[in-house]
């Protein structure tokens, strides 16, 4: 059973440098930042962000992430400005990153349809904890790493057209590559809408398209929002191998939940893996959503600003 688990934590390592790159969220359609700096500022209020998320309930070394970040509008300029961290970590590798975000909005016509700019720039520090990792073969050469630690720069962009029931937008939030970390260009685009079947019930379609050099995937969600408090819905995601098309562990589902409560709003994940990883394993992942609106909300932008 050591044995086993010393496996184990090796394949953990294995997928984290070739299936995995930037870390991906069940809620990233209220997290928009994560992925598109040109989205700070769009809702038109100030406020705080933070999603947990754990993967693989019970198994050691298992992925756990931490993202808290910051966004608000500069209303005399049409600037929105936003910074963001986030904590990662899988088995020995710990990664922590910090960026900050300036998007420029222009107000396309008098429906206020908007499009917006956004630039990132940040750093991504990387590091390693040799004393977790346990081989069979002692001084194994393929986990010798010339560099345990090292802080990696990084710049991005992207563009953000949104309306009051819309939004579309192409990002590339890590534009620096670093092959000798795994680390790989990434594109993302991002859209989805509010479509009002009454004053009590919204349906939320949401669609997440990404792409590296050697992955891509994408995420779509459907939720049900209940007088602009309650949600309830589901997702489905796929990653594979941009060049043969072949499905890694990261395919499965999520039942999602939430509430919103003026100001505040808390939302709940749960996964379902895929049995490429789950045959016999408690491989289950957990992830909460937190937001804080610093100021009322104000009607403009979007139709129920806090729903983006």
């Amino acid at each position: 059973m050591q044995k086993l688990g010393y496996f184990f934590i090796a394949f953990l390592f294995f997928l984290w440098g070739n299936a995995q790159q930037e870390s991906s969220f069940s809620h990233y359609m209220y997290n928009h930042q994560a992925v598109n700096p040109a989205y700070v500022g769009s809702r038109g209020v100030t406020n705080f962000t933070s999603v947990l998320r754990s993967q693989w309930t019970g198994i050691e070394g298992a992925p756990l992430t931490q993202t808290l970040s910051f966004s608000g509008p500069v209303s005399a300029k049409n600037i929105g400005f936003g910074l963001s961290v986030l904590n990662d970590k899988i088995g020995p590798v710990g990664t922590t990153s910090f960026a900050i975000d300036l998007a420029y909005h222009l107000r396309l016509n008098r429906k206020d349809h908007r499009l917006a700019l956004g630039l990132k720039a940040g750093a991504l520090n990387f590091a390693l904890n040799p004393d977790m990792i346990n081989t069979l073969v002692p001084n194994d050469s393929a986990f010798q790493i010339d560099q345990e630690q090292a802080l990696l720069p990084n710049i991005g962009f992207g563009f953000y057209y949104y309306t009051q029931n819309f939004y579309a937008g192409l990002a590339v939030p890590q534009m620096l590559a670093h092959e000798d970390y795994a680390q790989e260009q990434h594109f993302y685009f991002i859209t989805g809408g509010l479509v009002s079947f009454s004053d009590n019930f919204m349906l939320k379609p949401s669609v997440l398209l990404k792409q590296t050099k050697s992955v891509a995937g994408y995420d779509f969600s459907l939720l049900g929002i209940f007088a602009e408090t309650f949600w309830l819905g589901g997702q489905i995601r796929n990653n594979f191998n941009a060049d043969t098309f072949r499905s890694f562990s990261g395919t499965g589902a999520s039942a999602l939940m939430g509430i919103n409560l003026g100001t505040f709003s808390l939302g709940y994940s749960y996964g379902f893996p895929s049995s490429v990883i789950n045959n016999g394993l408690n491989a289950t992942t957990h992830e909460v959503f937190l937001r804080l609106d610093l100021s009322p909300k104000t009607q403009g932008y979007l139709r129920s600003p806090r729903f983006f």
